[in-house]
């Protein structure tokens, strides 16, 4: 909380955020691969709250997209066997927002619910949720990322000031 400001200057850019889930290994695997998999009902309260793997978006030098994918030469690598080698791009526009473009031979995006078509850019807004494969993505703004960094602190100082 004491960093706040210095956190907004030196990262004035969108996250997209990878959401909590819970990891597991399929018992029966190709290739030694894993999955991250959505918590059941009942396990949901064994799970730490909150984890999440954040990707600052920040558009490439050269002005090309950003690209997502489980295959290690992508900018935003998402390891988890659910998602294709290369899935999605992620562009900056002209006017400051955020596109993204399910690639043609990838497996299905649905972003707030709706599934993506195969190389059809959509506009990103703020707080809207990209399901790729078991993986959840959340696109932030820098403001809005912000208000969930605040939130999730203010948090973390209720629960090691309650009283044990």
């Amino acid at each position: 909380m004491a960093l706040k400001e210095k956190f907004r200057a030196k990262y004035p850019h969108p996250w997209l955020v990878w959401e909590a889930g819970a990891w597991n290994v399929p018992e029966v695997v190709e290739g030694n691969v894993a999955a991250t998999r959505l918590p059941l009902t009942d396990l949901r309260d064994c799970l730490p709250a909150g984890d999440a793997l954040c990707f600052e978006l920040v558009g490439h030098t050269d002005g090309g997209p950003l690209r997502l994918g489980r295959a290690s030469n992508n900018a935003l690598v998402v390891n988890d066997a659910t998602v294709s080698r290369e899935q999605l791009h992620l562009s900056p526009t002209l006017e400051g927002r955020w596109t993204v473009t399910r690639m043609a031979a990838s497996r299905p995006v649905t972003l707030g619910g709706t599934a993506l078509e195969p190389e059809q850019p959509t506009v990103l807004q703020p707080g809207v949720q990209l399901t790729v494969g078991d993986v959840r993505l959340t696109f932030h703004e820098a403001e809005d990322f912000n208000e969930r960094i605040g939130r999730i602190a203010a948090q973390v100082l209720a629960q090691t000031a309650a009283p044990r």
